[in-house]
């Protein structure tokens, strides 16, 4: 049985990063960049006017000049006609460009016209205060230039960034590909959860789960239904699962002499990693590799079939693989973890480290949490509350209120 710690350097050392590929940006929100992105133009492309206003030079604002002549009206997407010289201006709106000899821009406030009064021949400019060239202005490249760096490899892209990588003319980018995955509960107890279970069964809910939660990462995930616990069956589903990026099954993989899973994946090629850590819940869980051919694998992960055990399992390691594998760098792949302070005491029993359901309970200190009422990993209900999990490393000693912890959030 290996540490977590291990555990999660044997996940990192054994997963590498899918092959690359081309996308849109409509499908760019959470993949990760396969290489750099420049931009191809100065932003903005031109000196323009940040206000609504008149195009002036600063000089004839020093010298007193209050009555200009009105050469012409510029409009973003526009482009001026005239020069500016001295005693003269241009009208200009929000985003256009200023017109040569132009230095600054006067607020249409500072004038004698409203916004919707048209352009007029002369115009009265009366300035208040410090007034310098650059004023209201921003100059070409004032954001960036052209072949300036504007996101680096393995960027993973949020919504926020999709209005960047448009204005830099990244309407195609290449990404790290993502992993298909295949979800595969076991079990003769387990029936589909629209059923309604007879005596000694009990509905499916790691699937669903499991399924919801891989869904996060990528769009689509299969469904191999459920695998009984018999050799023939059991070793078709695997087949078939192999066949995916990333196998994920649950049940199966303790001691008992109906747990299949490790022997029949053994069978069907699957390389074991590890298969048993020091955790709880999920101490049972097992991670190995299969060759697919053609230098492509299947990362296979065995989660206890007790559901909070399989959640567990889920969020620490089979995460961080499905992130490594999408180009995630390796001191990034790995659960978020967020130092914390308990709101009440807590006692933890054991010689296993163990992740407990948990909650942020203070808007106004968010690193407060509590650990939530939980009965064990058989217990979904405590999940319905929780936001993540509380990390509490072996104590022989109750955790006091106000005891610094680890939040991992979902």
């Amino acid at each position: 049985m290996i540490t977590v710690e291990e555990a999660f350097r044997a996940v990192e050392s054994t997963v590498t990063s899918l092959p690359q590929e081309t996308i849109g940006l409509d499908e760019a929100v959470g993949r990760t960049l396969a290489g750099e992105v420049r931009s191809d133009v100065d932003s903005p492309p031109h000196d323009k006017s940040v206000m609504d206003g008149f195009a002036v030079r600063a000089a004839d604002i020093a010298a007193g000049i209050t009555e200009f002549r009105v050469l012409e009206t510029i409009i973003a997407g526009g482009l001026p006609t005239s020069e500016v010289t001295e005693g003269t201006t241009s009208r200009i709106m929000t985003g256009a460009p200023l017109p040569e000899g132009a230095d600054a821009v006067v607020m249409i406030e500072m004038s004698n016209l409203e916004y919707s009064d048209p352009t007029p021949e002369t115009v009265i400019l009366n300035v208040d205060g410090n007034f310098t060239a650059g004023k209201h202005q921003m100059q070409r490249a004032g954001n960036f230039a052209s072949g300036d760096l504007i996101f680096e490899a393995n960027h993973r892209i949020r919504p926020v960034d999709i209005g960047l990588l448009a204005e830099v003319g990244a309407s195609e980018i290449m990404v790290v590909a993502q992993p298909s995955i295949a979800v595969l509960p076991t079990g003769d107890e387990l029936v589909d959860c629209s059923r309604t279970p007879a005596a000694s069964q009990i509905r499916n809910s790691n699937g669903p789960m499991l399924r919801a939660i891989a869904n996060q990462w990528v769009p689509e995930v299969k469904d191999l239904g459920i695998a009984t616990d018999q050799r023939q069956d059991l070793e078709a589903k695997i087949r078939s699962g192999l066949k995916h990026d990333v196998l994920i099954l649950s049940g199966g993989v303790s001691a008992g002499t109906m747990d299949l899973v490790p022997e029949v994946l053994a069978s069907q090629g699957v390389k074991t990693i590890f298969h048993k850590v020091k955790v709880k819940p999920g101490k049972p869980i097992f991670f190995g590799v299969a060759d697919r051919g053609e230098g492509q694998r299947c990362y296979v992960f065995g989660l206890p079939g007790n559901p909070v055990s399989s959640l567990v399992g889920m969020h620490l390691f089979v995460s961080t693989a499905v992130r490594k594998m999408t180009g995630v760098l390796q001191d990034a792949a790995r659960p978020v973890r967020l130092g914390a302070i308990l709101s009440a005491a807590h006692q933890t029993r054991g010689n296993r480290p163990t992740y407990w359901p948990g909650r942020r309970c203070n808007h106004a200190d968010p690193r407060l949490v509590e650990a939530l009422p939980w009965n064990g990993s058989s217990d979904l209900l405590s999940l319905r509350q929780a936001e993540g999990l509380i990390y509490f490393p072996v104590r022989e000693s109750a955790y006091e209120s106000g005891a610094e912890v680890e939040f991992l959030p979902f």
